[in-house]
């Protein structure tokens, strides 16, 4: 598959969720229930100081991003290698559950740009969020070798979302 026909093809698949046409994969990638570990229930709540982390509960598989101070669960390996420089850098935290729980990312959530434009979005949910600077792309650690170079119309097509700063 061509780096274009790729990248066609992982548009087609933003732009399904924002209609509501699931696949597969994207319908039965859910957010785990839990994510804490405690025996009881503590509330939730937003942590903006943490926006930017890469966190997991101990003894768990699952990574979240902290984004708008809400944790989304990457819901697969493939997800995150999109996404993110290596697997460095995981936090693990003991109460997960104690950050308030945000939409999980898309199943194949990406990076991308319109050809010609310094503009750099993360494609997930049917959104392209900007992500407003290179301090912003470092602070969330994105890989910016994985950048998805789309034709214009592509990403001009696909409705904006929250900027990312």
């Amino acid at each position: 598959m061509t780096k274009r026909s790729w990248c066609a093809a992982a548009l087609a698949l933003v732009l399904a969720s924002s209609t509501g046409v699931a696949t597969a994969s994207a319908a039965t990638a859910t957010a785990p229930d839990t994510a804490s570990h405690s025996s009881t229930a503590k509330p939730q709540r937003d942590r903006p100081d943490l926006n930017g982390l890469r966190i997991k509960a101990v003894n768990s598989p699952n990574i979240y991003l902290v984004l708008d101070g809400k944790r989304h669960w990457i819901p697969n390996p493939a997800t995150y290698n999109n996404l993110f420089r290596d697997w460095n850098g995981v936090v693990s935290v003991l109460d997960v559950g104690d950050i308030t729980a945000g939409s999980a990312l898309s199943d194949g959530a990406f990076l991308g740009k319109a050809s010609g434009r310094p503009e750099v979005y993360l494609f997930s949910n049917g959104v392209k969020r900007w992500i407003t600077s290179p301090a912003v792309m470092d602070k969330y650690y994105f890989a910016w070798n994985r950048i998805q170079d789309l034709p214009a119309e592509a990403v001009n097509s696909v409705p904006n979302g929250p900027y990312i700063s």
